[in-house]
């Protein structure tokens, strides 16, 4: 088993974006070797409970998540630490999904400050970062310290001399290789097209994620 873990893993229960049944992609992720799943429906906790019940069976860690699509953000991906905080992001998503029309949920960045206690923050890049992402990442990181990343991915078909992302301020694009990881959103992060990341030790339930120094 390695030390690699999906980290935006989209169930059947992200409507017109996921087709597979939460225990199938349990099941899939053990028969590939992974060292956990990160189960991150959009706006929704409908799906932990039976990738829950497929890790169970299986003996297997499952991280739970919630990719959060905001109405005046960058999406970020939520992974809250305990039953205390899970239950904030319970109450962050009913009050989106009251302020909307059935199957919409309607959350502004206040919001997921307002209930994020607890709570580990992953921002995922837009297709091209710039100036205002990397305003987004200064937000999360102060609300969020010690709790905040910012998802860095890679292309394989890339060439190593032409970055996919372009230079945002305040960031650093790294230049794409084959691998991919998550890293701690400080004074310098760096930037690519979102994936998954490799795995390493953090809160229950917490996310798989490896974090980077903070840049001085």
């Amino acid at each position: 088993m390695t030390a690699y873990a999906e980290l935006q893993v989209t169930t059947n229960f992200s409507f017109l974006r996921g087709a597979s049944h939460p225990a199938e992609l349990v099941l899939r992720a053990r028969e590939l070797g992974h060292g956990a799943i990160a189960v991150a429906d959009r706006n929704t906790l409908a799906g932990v409970v039976r990738a829950h019940a497929a890790a169970k069976e299986l003996d297997f860690r499952l991280v739970i998540g919630c990719r959060l699509d905001l109405t005046d953000a960058s999406s970020l991906l939520c992974f809250p630490t305990d039953r205390a905080a899970y239950g904030r992001l319970c109450r962050l998503l009913t009050r989106g999904k009251r302020r909307a029309e059935k199957g919409a949920c309607h959350l502004a960045y206040a919001d997921v400050v307002e209930h994020g206690a607890g709570q580990v923050m992953v921002a995922l890049p837009p297709e091209r970062p710039d100036a205002g992402f990397a305003e987004f990442l200064k937000r999360v990181a102060a609300d969020f310290a010690g709790r905040a990343y910012v998802l860095a991915a890679t292309t394989p078909s890339a060439s190593i001399a032409s970055p996919r992302w372009r230079r945002a301020p305040a960031c650093r694009s790294s230049p794409p290789t084959t691998s991919t990881t998550t890293r701690r959103r400080g004074a310098g992060c760096r930037t690519s097209s979102p994936a998954s990341a490799k795995a390493a030790p953090s809160p229950r339930p917490g996310s798989a994620s490896r974090p980077m120094p903070s840049a001085t």
